[in-house]
């Protein structure tokens, strides 16, 4: 063998003239060189970036078991609110005037999967607490009066007061009588002792039929469509229903609040 290289620069030496290299001597070269500076610090960056990693993934399931378990408690807290408070108050109210009714009871919670993705949204989208996010749901409970025609404005105005006498505080109220894709009133209403929000819309049938015939349109326009052809054919169709709806006489003579 030859070496090509010599330490002085000389005539490169004879194989014979060359020491043996032993195989002890191999070895602690090589533990020498897993001990050079560079590899460890690249090794301990390495395990440093893996504790980040795990602690970061830790970190992530503990706040989804923690935001599971606030929803959960969350719900349960509003369905008490609505079994216990709010409904047995609204049905008091419905039987003092058999000519108009509530409909649509059966669904006066929101289900928990769309209240889950609502809370999910206002919290991962506005710093909010789980807590916070369901102060801010209006509708998790809800409820639709319908009045005939010749009745709804007086009706509307009467239930109004009725619910302010049950105790509810007036939030807002919204007449969309003179909109294009949607006729109705929606209003907002706070329980006191605890702050729950409820909604109560005010209906014809008509503008009620016209409101769930459309609905699959809405929600659709909620999620968002792919494409702007397909937005402008969902909201022409929803003007086109909801074009068909009479107006009651003094509707929209009916004020917003606040």
């Amino acid at each position: 063998m030859r070496i090509d290289r010599s330490d002085d620069g000389d005539e490169p030496q004879d194989a014979a003239d060359v020491p043996p290299v032993h195989r002890a001597d191999a070895g602690q070269d090589a533990g020498q060189n897993r001990d050079l500076p560079g590899k460890d610090a690249g090794h301990g960056e390495t395990e440093n970036a893996v504790r980040v990693e795990r602690a970061l993934e830790h970190r992530a399931t503990v706040e989804a078991v923690n935001r599971t378990y606030a929803i959960d408690q969350g719900y349960a807290q509003v369905r008490e609110v609505e079994e216990k408070t709010v409904t047995p108050a609204v049905r008091r109210i419905e039987a003092e005037d058999p000519e108009r009714r509530l409909v649509g009871l059966e669904n006066r919670l929101k289900g928990k999967d769309r209240l889950t993705e609502k809370i999910a949204k206002t919290v991962n989208e506005r710093g909010h607490t789980v807590s916070e996010a369901f102060g801010l749901v209006k509708d998790a409970i809800r409820y639709t009066f319908c009045y005939p025609d010749d009745r709804y404005t007086d009706g509307v105005h009467a239930d109004c007061t009725r619910l302010e006498h049950a105790g509810f505080e007036r939030v807002e109220r919204e007449n969309s009588w003179t909109k294009e894709q949607y006729k109705g009133i929606n209003s907002r209403w706070r329980v006191p002792e605890n702050a729950q929000l409820f909604e109560v819309q005010f209906h014809t049938p008509a503008s009620l039929e016209a409101k769930e015939v459309t609905h699959p349109a809405y929600e659709k326009l909620r999620i968002g469509v792919p494409t702007p052809t397909e937005q402008r054919e969902l909201e022409d169709f929803q003007k086109r229903i909801t074009a068909d709806v009479p107006i009651p006489p003094g509707a929209t003579e009916i004020p917003d609040y606040p």
